[in-house]
This record gives structure tokens, C-alpha cells and sequence, in this order.
């Protein structure tokens, strides 16, 4: 695992930020006691107050100090006692670890190395555990062996067959997280069906689809640590496009597919959407693929030709698709990756910008003029 580089922002009023850190230990606390205090009548005189012996008291050169497990939240009063330098909460800590998948898919090598060329994915072993994404697409073939059981059923807003009857969301939850083809192995992958068994849908079935995810993740706590990928699009829709901003403003991440129409993506919905994260796509050779969409509203590019996944033939089934759909699930993963990392402080909604910022500079050709040459990149530092 490794530590998440910091990424300050001024948080706007409309959006709020997770109220628990996860990786503060709840009811645990390190005291520091200044340098000259005497140590034992301070843990005296905080048993006194608070009823609760140190798990732990340390003392070594000029470092005194304890640890205290079960304690209230309510306790900054006590960084008034005569003695005490600090209270800080315990904090979870993890061993630094990557790991490389050799002879991966061409895609997951790429957003791991700034560099073109490598088969192999480096990435932290962290892998967007305890993360959930939702894919709004045709279903997932959940039972597939890839997806390991992580893969569940949420909603359907099509018809009563829980099935995907193209293979499009299979393919895209695969690219999110499945375990040889996907950016974050380990995340909890959730389908909500809003596309037939054609690939066809209509804005009403996907605002359906939106608000079941921003109310399931609400009502799960699990705002903060869930991404969203729509391999999907049409014509402009405002009510599309709110809907996708208010989902964003519950602290979701957001990733959208450019579209197919090599047309400026402004004129695409939710495509056109500032607040969702915009993916181009990109094919091996980081050129912008020929049908990708383009311009300002693209926030990032990623791999989108010849994309190798779970396929829905039968549980072990592959199967090769280009499109923005499949570079969009690239970043929707990588978002659930970073969210994972030890150390994050990056809330989902800022995402976007911190992917954009981190992203390998400058080597996507035949761009469009206003359009983005920067491509998806995971931070591992390879």
C-alpha cells in the first residue's frame, strides 16, 4: 500500500465532506505530555476525569506520552491540563505494498506508467476495497468467475430480467473491477439496469437509475466511498444533467463516456456535464480514438480500443469492445482505487480535478483544438 499525496481544496458550501475519517480508530487517542511534566500524575489525573487506564504509556528520551482506547469524542477540554502538549486521534497505518500484474490487459498497464508500452499493471494492493461502484448500464452477468462475487444485483428499471442481455455493463463493471481485467479489484460492484437488452434506454429509465443510486447510497453510508460510470449518452437533456450534478453534490464521483459521435461533447448528455467527470478515448498508441468525442467538456482520456473484459457467453467468457463506454470504467475504477489508498483525503466530488491533475501530461495526439491531451494515470509512480 502507499500513502495518498494530500490535495487541499476550499470545499464549497453545496458540497460536504465525509464527517469520518476512515482511517481515524474510532474512541482512540495519543496524548503527548511536554517535555519537564511529570508523567504519572497527569494518567492520574485523566483516570480521574475520564474513569480509563492508558493502554499504553511511553517514555523514552524526552518523549512522554500515552494512549487511551474508549474515550468520548467530547474531549478537547482536556488539552487545557497543565502538562499536556497534545491530543491527536490513533490513526490506522498500513505497510507500503504494490503489486504488478504481468501480461495484463493493454489499458491497465497504460494508466499505470507514465510511459507507453508496458503489459504489466502496477498498483496498490489496497485496490478499491471497501469501495462500491454503481454501474447504470444493460445489467452484469454477476455470476461471471472474474467478478470473484463482488458483482450484486441492485435495481432494474427496465423489465423483471435481472440479465445482461449485451454484454455493455458486464464489459464496463469488468474494466471497473473484475479480477484480472479491472482498475480496482476489489470494490463492490453494483448493476442498475437501465438499458435493454439492445443497448437502448430512455432518460426517464436513467433518472430512475440515478436517484436509486443516490438514495441506496445515502442510505448506506457509503457516500464518500462510492464512484458512478455511465457508458451512455444522447441528446442534450437538462434534466439528465442536473440530476447528474445533484448526484455529484452527495458527494459521489461521476464518470461519463464522451460519446461515439467524434462531435464535441458539449452537445452529448450527460457528456456535457461539469460536475461529472468527462472520459475520452484513447487506443494504443495514445492517438485520440477516431469516433471519440472532444472539446472542453472532456476532463481526461483513457483507454477505449480493443479493450479486453468479461464477456456474457458463460462465466468465463471474453470479449474485445472499443468505445468511450469502455475508457469511462477505467476512470470510474480508477476513482474507487484512489478513494481506497491509505492516506486519502481527496473527497469524491473533487476527484475529477485531482485525476486531472495527476494525470500523465501532454501525450495524447490528434486532440482537437480545446481538447484535453492528458491521460488517466493511477500515481504509482512507475
Amino acid at each position: 500500500m502507499r500513502t495518498f499525496v494530500k490535495f487541499l481544496l476550499v470545499l464549497p458550501a453545496v458540497f460536504a465532506a465525509p464527517t469520518v475519517d476512515p482511517m481515524t480508530i474510532p474512541g482512540s487517542y495519543i496524548f503527548k505530555v511536554r517535555k519537564g511534566s511529570a508523567l504519572g500524575p497527569l494518567v492520574e489525573a485523566v483516570f480521574g476525569i475520564l474513569n480509563i487506564l492508558p493502554t499504553h504509556v511511553y517514555s523514552f528520551g524526552d518523549f512522554q506520552g500515552f494512549s487511551l482506547d474508549g474515550v468520548p469524542s467530547t474531549i478537547g477540554f482536556l488539552a487545557s491540563l497543565a502538562g499536556i502538549e497534545s491530543i491527536e486521534p490513533n490513526t490506522k497505518v498500513y505497510a507500503s505494498k504494490l503489486v504488478t500484474q504481468k501480461s495484463a490487459p493493454w489499458g491497465l498497464g497504460r494508466i499505470s506508467h507514465w510511459a507507453n508500452g508496458f503489459t504489466d499493471y502496477v498498483y496498490d494492493d489496497t485496490a478499491g476495497v471497501d469501495t462500491y461502484a454503481y454501474v447504470i448500464d444493460t445489467g452484469i452477468r454477476t455470476t461471471h468467475q472474474d467478478f470473484e462475487g463482488r458483482a450484486i444485483w441492485g435495481s432494474n428499471h427496465v423489465d423483471q430480467d435481472n440479465t445482461d442481455g449485451t454484454g455493455h455493463g458486464t464489459h464496463v463493471a469488468g474494466t471497473i473491477g473484475s479480477k484480472t481485467y479491472g482498475v480496482a479489484k476489489s470494490t463492490t460492484l453494483i448493476a442498475v439496469k437501465v438499458l435493454d437488452s439492445t443497448g437502448a434506454g430512455s432518460t426517464a429509465n436513467v433518472l430512475k437509475g440515478v436517484e436509486w443510486v443516490v438514495n441506496d447510497a445515502t442510505s448506506k453510508n457509503r457516500t464518500g466511498k462510492a464512484v458512478v460510470n455511465l457508458s451512455l449518452g444522447g441528446t442534450p437533456s437538462t434534466a439528465l444533467n442536473k440530476a447528474i450534478t445533484a448526484a455529484v453534490e452527495q458527494n459521489l464521483f461521476v464518470a461519463v463516456a464522451a460519446g461515439n459521435s467524434a462531435t464535441n461533447a458539449k452537445y452529448v448528455s450527460p457528456a456535457s456535464v461539469p460536475a461529472a467527470c468527462t472520459v475520452g478515448a484513447t487506443d494504443r498508441n495514445d492517438k485520440l480514438a477516431s469516433f471519440s468525442n472532444y472539446g472542453a467538456s472532456v476532463d481526461v482520456q483513457a483507454p477505449g480500443v480493443g479493450i479486453l473484459g468479461p464477456g456474457i457467453v458463460n462465466d468465463t467468457a471474453t470479449d474485445t469492445l472499443s468505445g468511450t463506454s469502455m475508457a469511462a470504467p477505467h476512470v470510474a475504477g480508477l476513482a474507487a482505487y484512489l478513494l481506497a489508498l491509505p492516506g486519502n483525503t481527496v473527497p469524491p466530488w473533487a476527484l475529477c480535478d485531482y485525476i486531472k491533475q495527476v494525470g500523465t501530461k501532454g501525450v495524447v495526439k490528434l486532440a482537437p483544438y480545446l481538447t484535453t491531451t492528458d491521460l488517466a494515470y493511477n500515481g504509482n509512480g512507475a
